[in-house]
């Protein structure tokens, strides 16, 4: 956006002002060609398999940490990306096509065994799998592999990614259960501990949030927290 003033010509890019003398053209000309092509741009594309649209893949745009689902034709959208990002698409479990998005606009993603073809209409890149890690039910569920996931709740999250928990709908209202674990109270909810914060009888849909985890953890042996643990506990922390 630009605004006029007697001496200054104002130039926003969001929240930064640029000011600029109006008897400076040069200056103004030297701005336009270094700053305007760094600005954020937007990025179409669509991921195939065997030459067939893949819906329901998620995209995982890493920097802006901002991710979609493909939809019934393949495709996925992201508005004002930055250049310097990179594209991580959950090709499988453990497998993720990822690549820097440089000046890519418009991209075609050809998932295959063990490696992916990137194509922008002009060339063709054949990219091995970035392959994760198989993480320590010690360490829980991180940011990246929720984000990564495409989980949309923490009640996707316990039920997907934690073995021993039983997570059910009942009347509309998420319950959930650490299993081996047996009470004599007529509850079974774990405890849930949300940034060293214990909340009792938490609902956990609506806590925060789930690309504001940094990691969910579900501890059976809750015995930290004294009584209010007896049912196991699902220790929250965001990434504030």
């Amino acid at each position: 956006m630009f605004l006029f003033s007697l001496f200054y010509l104002y130039f926003y890019i969001g929240n930064i002002r640029i000011s600029i003398m109006k008897g400076n053209l040069f200056g103004l000309v030297l701005f336009s060609l270094v700053c305007l092509p760094s600005m954020a741009d937007d990025i179409t594309g669509v991921i195939l398999k065997k030459g067939k649209p893949m819906k329901g893949i998620n995209v995982w745009l890493k920097n802006a940490d901002r991710a979609v689902e493909t939809n019934k034709e393949g495709k996925f959208y992201f508005f004002d990306v930055a250049e310097d990002d990179t594209i991580q698409i959950t090709a499988g479990p453990r497998a993720d096509a990822k690549f820097p998005l440089g000046d890519l606009k418009n991209i075609t993603v050809e998932l295959d065994k063990k490696d992916f073809v990137l194509s922008d209409g002009t060339k063709e890149q054949r990219i091995p799998y970035t392959m994760l890690p198989i993480p320590k039910s010690s360490d829980g569920v991180t940011h990246e592999m929720i984000m990564r996931s495409g989980q949309r709740s923490i009640a996707d999250i316990l039920r997907n990614f934690m073995t021993g928990v039983i997570v059910s709908t009942d009347g509309g209202s998420t319950k959930v259960m650490v299993r081996g674990i047996s009470s004599i109270n007529a509850s079974t909810e774990p405890l849930v501990v949300l940034d060293g914060i214990a909340l009792q009888g938490a609902d956990i849909e609506n806590l925060v949030p789930v690309e504001e985890i940094a990691v969910i953890k579900v501890i059976k042996d809750g015995s930290s927290y004294g009584v209010r643990g007896a049912n196991g506990v699902i220790e929250i922390t965001t990434r504030k």
